[in-house]
């Protein structure tokens, strides 16, 4: 018998009116003398003690999660508790090593923030601020200690508080160019479960944008706001899916005074709305609008943490700059930190490492993780179409490429470059000699424009993804939403390419030739694409990638073969080439042009062997490779988000 609905639609027993739960979230049920719980496919999950389930027998008092809303079962059924959706954290003697170093960087620190307070992290640069602040996050895991949410251990319920916590980076997490109101509802579509409707998604973006003080910029470019704006535009983003705990690296860095009170002050409000707010900053003028304050000594050790005004008296000074001259040297940290242990009351015992342990859910089928991958997918495309629309000169340029360089290899060549009937040119050869280094040029032009188009794409973009990754930002459609459109500017820039040397260099081929030609052309530019995501994800900054891309041409040049036969290639040289895009590419022309049997009629020996091979036999090498570009893309991005 099912006692009770749960979800946030109006018609449900027990209605949790919050983005992040699914209109049936769960449902509970008596079958016998024991209480079901069982999840309904619900988007964000449901967690008894802090683990995920799919069904479990609950026991009075037990603690059950659906989105932000936080239940417990009286014995009857389940009814929200006084905390609600409010989220404290705590840590217990925290500390963090580097790998491989014997210094901490964090040094058994311990505080417990309440919900609903503001909190500031102090200290010099250097002091261990952003470490701290990336392990309560859960970015980075304590070498010991521990970091609670709810008294739970983070480690052990991180599916349960990762779509609760919202993290400002100190970069924007928001496209440039994109509209304001433009942003909020692509990132709306993204973190909010699938059966929300857009009427539903247009009312989270307007409560946002009157939130945050950004009705009248709705329709704005982000990239004309103030440094000020566009972080409240980061911070709107957080508050799609309203978190019960918000952390943001340094908000006020690089504005003004009245900006920066305007900010705090912001933020103060969000906190008296019961959302906890804990924020790194060096800005002190504003730092009474703060309910607590962490300042942090040289060597990661915890001075003081409490109230602001209390701070003033803890370190005998009137103003919180002179707190810094009393840190400014790991000695005087240890004092202070050894005087402020003193000062609290005794440790606690350690927090048991996990609860009583309900059964875990499996993990969701296939065709589950197919539809979110698939609808993630469709967002991603049209965010990136609509960006790649934004930067039009950018997309001018990237098509104006494709006919110069066609004219240009046109005026180049003998129109009878592939005629039939082979005369002596000038020069003393007969043109089809010069038919190798056209087909060659046309397969490194359309590989560069795949290159140059896709080099900046990943690095250009990392803050926004990482941060949405830590929400539920697959890598496989990322990567494909990348692929798929400049794929398709790389399959227009070859069509022209192709079209302007025909109008004047006859390539003697068939329709069916054509269009395979056409295709060699094309893989060569979606490889180009799949090379520059990789320099993408492997470089820090988008001028370290442009730095590359003279030496992956180069390095294609070498390994096309058109210069230097492969089996003359030592080892592991001609291994390698044949994992290059441009050898398949080229050697596919160079045999639908029948190169070796015209040249070999006219007595004259030819350096490549790939040209023997037919082109169906080419292209069944050819997508492996390409298929393996692709693997080799998101390994490289894997290994950039690991790295941070």
């Amino acid at each position: 018998m099912i006692l009770q609905v749960l979800g946030r639609h109006p018609e449900c027993d027990l209605v949790l009116d919050s983005p992040m739960v699914s209109r049936r979230h769960a449902e509970l049920s008596r079958e016998g003398e024991s209480f079901i719980l069982r999840d309904l496919e619900s988007a964000n999950g449901t967690f008894v003690e802090g683990v995920r389930i799919q069904e479990a027998i609950l026991s009075p008092g037990q603690e059950v999660y659906a989105g932000p809303c936080r239940l417990v079962f009286d014995g009857q059924g389940l009814r929200e508790t006084e905390e609600g959706r409010r989220i404290g954290v705590e840590a217990i003697d925290l500390v963090w090593t580097p790998p491989g170093s014997e210094r901490a960087i964090l040094d058994r620190i311990r505080l417990s923030v309440r919900p609903g307070e503001f909190v500031a992290l102090v200290g010099a640069s250097g002091a261990g601020k952003s470490t701290l602040l990336s392990c309560l996050l859960g970015l980075r895991r304590p070498t010991s200690g521990q970091v609670l949410y709810n008294g739970l251990d983070s480690a052990l319920a991180t599916d349960l508080f990762r779509s609760l916590l919202g993290y400002v980076p100190q970069d924007d997490i928001v496209h440039r160019d994109l509209g304001v109101e433009e942003a909020l509802r692509f990132s709306a579509r993204m973190r909010l479960p699938a059966d929300t409707d857009q009427r539903e998604i247009q009312r989270r973006v307007d409560f946002v944008l009157a939130t945050m003080g950004l009705g009248h910029r709705r329709q704005n470019r982000i990239g004309t706001l103030s440094g000020g704006e566009r972080k409240r535009v980061s911070v709107g983003v957080e508050l799609l899916t309203e978190p019960g705990v918000l952390f943001m690296d340094e908000p006020t860095s690089g504005l003004d005074p009245g900006m920066e009170k305007k900010t705090m002050q912001l933020l103060a409000r969000l906190a008296r709305g019961g959302r906890t707010v804990i924020l790194i900053t060096h800005a002190t003028q504003n730092i009474l609008l703060c309910d607590q304050v962490a300042f942090l000594a040289p060597g990661g050790r915890l001075a003081f943490f409490g109230p602001p005004r209390q701070a003033l008296e803890f370190f005998g000074v009137e103003d919180f700059a002179d707190i810094y001259l009393a840190l400014d040297s790991a000695e005087a940290g240890i004092l202070w930190r050894e005087r402020f242990l003193q000062s609290l009351p005794p440790p606690r015992p350690p927090h048991p490492s996990a609860p009583s342990r309900p059964v875990p859910a499996p993990g969701s089928g296939p065709g589950q993780r197919l539809l979110a991958s698939g609808r993630q997918l469709g967002v991603l495309l049209e965010r990136y179409a609509r960006l790649l629309r934004a930067d039009q000169q950018n997309l001018a340029l990237l098509l104006g490429q494709a006919p110069v360089i066609g004219i240009i290899l046109a005026l180049l060549f003998e129109p009878d470059l592939f005629g039939l009937r082979q005369e002596f040119s000038g020069r003393g050869l007969f043109p089809i000699q010069d038919g190798q280094t056209l087909l060659f040029l046309l397969m490194m032009s359309c590989l560069m424009f795949g290159v140059i188009n896709s080099c900046r794409e990943v690095v250009k973009e990392l803050p926004i993804f990482r941060r949405e990754r830590l929400v539920n930002l697959q890598l496989v459609p990322y990567l494909l939403s990348k692929v798929i459109l400049l794929g398709f500017v790389g399959l227009v820039q070859s069509a022209i390419l192709l079209a302007t040397v025909l109008l004047r260099i006859p390539l003697a081929l068939d329709a069916s030739g054509l269009g395979q030609a056409f295709l060699f052309l094309f893989a060569a530019c979606l490889g180009g694409v799949l090379l520059g995501l990789i320099m993408s994800s492997l470089t820090a900054s988008a001028e370290q990638s442009m730095s590359l891309v003279s030496v992956v041409l180069i390095l294609q040049l070498v390994f096309s073969g058109a210069f230097i036969r492969a089996e003359n290639m030592p080892e592991p040289l001609n291994t390698l080439s044949l994992l290059a895009i441009s050898r398949w590419c080229f050697g596919g022309l160079a045999s639908l042009a029948r190169l070796n049997e015209r040249l070999a009629e006219l007595g004259l020996p030819f350096a490549g062997v790939d040209f023997a091979i037919p082109p169906g036999a080419i292209f069944g090498v050819l997508l492996p490779v390409l298929a393996l570009h692709f693997v080799l893309a998101a390994v490289a991005l894997r290994w950039r988000e690991a790295r941070g």
